[in-house]
């Protein structure tokens, strides 16, 4: 049996988006990376994944 899971982004440019990932297919990435390439120079974003009682998985933004 497969089950989906949802994980949704908090903070930074992907806020409010949301990750639907398959068990049978893959696992959840710890980590995601989100790159800005727009005129300028590349801007790193990195999300960690958190589990929240309240509100189930979310992918925080890192602080730097």
């Amino acid at each position: 049996m497969s089950m989906s899971y949802r994980a949704r982004f908090v903070g930074g440019p992907l806020d409010g988006r949301e990750e639907i990932w398959n068990t049978t297919v893959e696992e959840p990435q710890q980590t995601i990376t989100h790159v800005h390439l727009h005129d300028g120079p590349k801007i790193e974003h990195y999300y960690d994944l958190h589990h929240v009682d309240q509100f189930g998985w979310e992918y925080r933004l890192r602080e730097s």
